[in-house]
């Protein structure tokens, strides 16, 4: 790549949206990132380079993600003649975020095209306008708006129909456990799941427990998170897509106190490890959850408040 000029580099994060009660509308961004090596390009077509792990089935030409997301940027910008602004580049892709498991992998690829067509295209967008852009790809500002912000990010329609978000600091006194099984969920396939119309005692228990968990991770007390982190207006609709993981999820909410929920769509669960029990998850906690639970990677992680950037 030394004959070839940089244009810019980026680093996208992962996300867990959701967070039990905040179905569609709360998100963390994670630290652990794909990053993009993005070149001029001599051909005339743009083209796109992967290296990582389940890679396959991702476009490396025009149809990719990322490119689709540049081309919506310019529109936006420059109209019907977006394609006259266009120019022939090369990505190079490093894929760590584990693809369809519920970690917004799809929004790493938004959050980078928007990223890098407002670098290399001067388009001085602000971040609430790169979100509204990056919606009209992937629908799903509860991952797209930590992805590009990072922190506990909680995403919001405005009066005028457009979206914004609020980011939450929280007291960062717990790690991340991620708990992804070896198999993937497809996200509108899961989303078709949920039912139009839910039972009015569930969207109350659901608009409390949210407030509490969020008033909860805000202050570092995660003393009884597990009542709060209970869901019922997504995780029960889905429970036959990824039934190991909600018994993983529920298990760890009943039986170790630890509050635990589906990340996204599934099928990766996640839970919060509070510092002052995590020697205990060590000494007794994960080795009961690896023997009984063999197809799953535990992986500790921690919320990026820096989200995704150009350098």
């Amino acid at each position: 790549m030394d004959d070839k000029k940089l244009l810019t580099r980026v680093r996208t994060c992962a996300t867990s949206a959701n967070l039990g009660p905040g179905f569609d509308c709360a998100g963390i961004a994670l630290n652990i990132y794909n990053d993009f090596e993005v070149y001029a390009n001599n051909s005339k077509k743009s083209c796109v380079s992967l290296k990582g792990q389940n890679i396959g089935g991702i476009a490396k030409d025009e149809n990719n993600l990322i490119y689709r997301t540049i081309k919506k940027a310019l529109e936006k910008k420059f109209g019907a003649s977006f394609e006259d602004y266009q120019k022939p580049i090369e990505i190079i892709c490093e894929i760590n975020v584990p693809v369809e498991r519920g970690l917004g992998s799809s929004s790493t690829a938004v959050a980078a095209g928007l990223l890098i067509a407002n670098k290399i295209y001067d388009l001085n967008f602000s971040i609430t306008e790169l979100l509204n852009i990056g919606l009209k790809i992937e629908p799903h500002p509860d991952n797209i708006a930590p992805c590009l912000a990072g922190g506990l990010v909680i995403s919001y329609k405005s009066k005028s129909g457009s979206y914004n978000f609020e980011k939450i600091t929280v007291k960062e006194n717990f790690r991340i456990l991620l708990m992804i099984p070896d198999y993937k969920v497809n996200t509108n396939g899961a989303r078709k799941l949920i039912p139009d119309t839910i039972p009015k005692e569930d969207a109350i228990l659901n608009i409390a427990n949210f407030a509490i968990l969020i008033s909860r991770l805000k202050d570092g007390n995660l003393e009884n998170a597990t009542d709060f982190i209970r869901d019922r207006i997504h995780q029960p609709y889905r429970k036959n897509v990824y039934p190991d993981s909600l018994s993983l999820v529920e298990e760890l909410n009943s039986s170790f106190e630890i509050p635990a929920a589906i990340s996204g769509s599934g099928p990766t669960a996640l839970a919060f490890i509070p510092e002052s029990r995590f020697e205990y998850f060590n000494a007794e906690v994960i080795g009961i959850l690896k023997s009984k639970y063999p197809d799953f990677a535990f992986r500790l992680t921690a919320i990026s408040n820096k989200g995704s950037y150009c350098y």
